[in-house]
């Protein structure tokens, strides 16, 4: 399909329904006009649209203009309270570099010796200028978006470590030092509830999100996830509990399938999957405990496929996890990347719509007939 011919397809299609309120009805089993779905594009789309990493660090004006354009084009922007990867590990000392349009990256741990933990664990959010910052700014986009959803997010104990000490050093603590290590991810699971509860009691954030990357199997062993990933992340898990009341969504890039019943054990009913796994065999060992949402391959699919790749990938995940018993939402297996091209984010939206027409929660949808 060229670039012309998907535009003109996608305005056959008429209105959609409101995302909110489709994932409202699917959630209660009601047919709704297709799958919930979610682009994971703000990196890809701010790129597309000029604004640079830099623009949206400083500029009020451009965060404004870019979630303003995101609401008018496809209906999903929230105001995030986020920290990111390495947003805490920043507010705890470490330095991060911020190129024009990739990634930040920490150059230097604040950790590099335990002796430095008893100064870090005076850490305060009502104390910390980087957090305040980000406070002001979320205050003064909700005053400017007085309609517009608001969500916080925080990085897993595991990933929060390695971006205050050396992932190197952490490795080898497991072994060499496992009980600062243990310490040191406690640290971490208090720091990050700290913020979850200024987020809650500024602003009646309830909707948190967890991002644990460094928690996959690809990076920790079963036993190594067991005794340094599994009980933080349950103390996690119960902190935002107590505070929000809420079940906050999972994501965990890479390999997850061996640890994901535990995580349902823990209380984890929303997952992101990445596009490594295998969605039928996920779908089979935990969807009957998990909404589950994503394996659509971000860089392989998303930003170097065609458009056809596109909409034969999100044909499949349709397939597949579309009678998922608690649900299936649409969408990339990680962040879409800088690179993207705007028809490749534009295909994921025209074939979930296309193909997945009257969805109800747990029905399969044969979307490979043509």
């Amino acid at each position: 399909m060229t670039k012309t011919e998907l535009y003109e397809n996608i305005k056959e299609l008429g209105p959609e329904m409101n995302p909110q309120e489709r994932m409202m009805l699917y959630m209660q089993g009601k047919e709704v006009d297709c799958l919930p779905y979610s682009l994971l594009s703000h990196e890809a789309l701010a790129y597309i649209w000029g604004f640079t990493t830099e623009n949206l660090r400083h500029s009020f004006e451009s965060m404004c203009a870019l979630l303003e354009r995101k609401r008018d084009l496809y209906g999903e922007p929230g105001i995030s309270g986020g920290l990111g990867l390495r947003g805490l590990s920043e507010a705890l000392g470490s330095k991060l570099k911020y190129p024009e349009n990739s990634e930040d990256m920490v150059v230097e741990h604040i950790l590099k010796d335990y002796d430095q933990l008893d100064a870090l664990e005076e850490f305060e959010v009502e104390k910390n200028t980087i957090l305040l910052n980000k406070l002001d700014l979320m205050k003064r986009l909700m005053d400017h978006f007085p309609d517009m959803p608001a969500f916080g997010g925080v990085a897993g104990p595991m990933s929060t470590a390695i971006s205050i000490r050396r992932i190197e050093l952490v490795l080898r603590d497991m072994v060499r030092d496992p009980e600062h290590l243990h310490r040191l991810l406690d640290f971490c699971v208090t720091c990050n509830l700290k913020w979850v509860k200024t987020l809650h009691e500024t602003f009646g954030i309830t909707s948190i999100s967890i991002a644990d990357p460094a928690t996959t199997t690809d990076i920790l062993g079963y036993k190594y996830y067991r005794e340094f990933s599994y009980p933080y992340m349950k103390k996690l898990f119960d902190g935002i509990m107590e505070i929000t009341h809420q079940v906050p969504s999972l994501h965990i890039c890479g390999h997850s399938k061996k640890i994901l019943p535990d995580l349902a054990d823990i209380g984890f009913n929303n997952f992101s999957l990445d596009n490594c796994e295998n969605l039928e065999e996920i779908k089979n060992l935990i969807g009957d405990r998990m909404l589950l949402g994503g394996n659509i391959a971000p860089v392989d699919v998303m930003m170097n496929g065609s458009i056809d790749d596109v909409i034969e990938a999100t044909r499949q995940v349709i397939y597949y996890g579309s009678d998922s018993p608690c649900g299936y939402i649409v969408m990339p297996g990680c962040q879409v990347p800088r690179g993207t091209p705007l028809e490749n984010i534009d295909a994921l939206r025209y074939a979930v719509r296309k193909y997945s027409k009257g969805a109800v929660k747990g029905k399969r949808i044969n979307s490979l007939e043509e």
